[in-house]
Formats: C-alpha cells, sequence, structure tokens
C-alpha cells in the first residue's frame, strides 16, 4: 500500500501515513517484512537482542543463585550481585 500512488496527487502515500490509517506501529511492519518466505512457508527469523555472551542463561543463572546463597547477606540486588561475578570471572 506505501508504494502506490495517490490518484488525486500522483504521490506516493509512504509508509508512515499507511502506518497511520492502519493504527499500526512501523516496527510492526517492518517485523513482518523481516519473514522469509521459503518454499511455500513462512520462516521467521528471531534471534536474541544485544551482544554476544560467552556463557549460556543456565550457567549464569547458577552462577547468580550460588552467589546469593553464599553471601552473608539477604536481599541484595542486582548491582552487588554483578559486581561481584565480573570480579571473578575476569
Amino acid at each position: 500500500m506505501s508504494r502506490r500512488t495517490s490518484p488525486n496527487t500522483g504521490k506516493k502515500y509512504g509508509l508512515k501515513r499507511v502506518c497511520d490509517v492502519w493504527d499500526m506501529p512501523r516496527s510492526s511492519f517492518y517485523f513482518k517484512q523481516a519473514r522469509i518466505t521459503k518454499n511455500e512457508t513462512t520462516i521467521s527469523i528471531r534471534t536474541r537482542p544485544g551482544p554476544k555472551t560467552d556463557i549460556s542463561d543456565e550457567d549464569l543463572l547458577k552462577l547468580i543463585r550460588r552467589d546469593l546463597q553464599d553471601s552473608p547477606f539477604t536481599g541484595e540486588g542486582h548491582r552487588k550481585v554483578y559486581g561481584r561475578l565480573s570480579r571473578t570471572s575476569g
């Protein structure tokens, strides 16, 4: 629809205007465009956002739980745990 031209002005409608009329965020439009159609099936490419790490989520969760168990204090926040884990891991 955004590639069509207006019969009155002869200009393209544009993606912003089409998304405003459809009441759809442009991010949703781009997300749907990122899908690949292959052999009549739609494959969605989803990767985790952010930098890639050397440690898996499961291993990190084990380290966090062990750090909280070994700590003599209760109710510690993420900043202290992050600080201790970053000092010990390198």
